[in-house]
């Protein structure tokens, strides 16, 4: 078994699986079907097990994961879990490879803060939600969310083991 991976190492494009196969040989390699559009996203396993996954990023051929490729690297939503082999469990956010059991520190991003806290109202509304409205990769939007409960600025509650917040009371002083 090798070790663990927390970074995302993009090999490139290409547009068949097999191809793809042949491309990912450490943990957290990762390479791109492609034809028109993204397809899947091949990975050599990051718990370094030496599984090949394939995730689906086309809706067409049934559940799929949101694939993002952004300034700041790549990003899938939601996490992967795997449920046989070495049952890893781990979300793939802007190049960097982040296991559920790691608790991982805020990014701060005060323009993004801004933006979320502007869309908040009395009513819960999950992560999800919020990011599709503002086009943004969830993992920043909870990021972003988490950020303000911490000021104070909002509520956090889990809505159908999803996160969902809401706009903090003003505080009279």
């Amino acid at each position: 078994m090798l070790r663990k991976s927390h970074a995302v190492h993009f090999k490139g494009s290409v547009e068949r699986q097999s191809e793809a196969i042949n491309l990912v040989e450490r943990p957290g390699d990762v390479v791109l079907v492609e034809r028109g559009v993204p397809r899947a996203f091949v990975m050599k396993c990051p718990d370094g097990c030496g599984d090949v996954l394939t995730v689906n990023l086309d809706r067409r051929a049934g559940p799929a994961w949101r694939f993002y490729r952004r300034e700041d690297g790549l990003t899938l939503f939601p996490s992967v879990w795997r449920d046989t082999g070495c049952g890893a469990h781990f979300i793939v956010w802007d190049d960097t490879i982040h296991w559920t059991n790691d608790k991982w520190s805020l990014r701060r991003n005060p323009s993004l803060e801004a933006v979320v806290e502007a869309v908040l109202t009395n009513e819960l509304v999950s992560f999800v939600d919020i990011a599709a409205v503002l086009d943004e990769v969830p993992w920043s939007v909870l990021d972003a969310c988490r950020s303000l409960v911490d000021a104070g600025k909002a509520i956090e509650e889990t809505k159908q083991r999803q996160a969902s917040f809401r706009r903090a009371p003003a505080t009279t002083g």
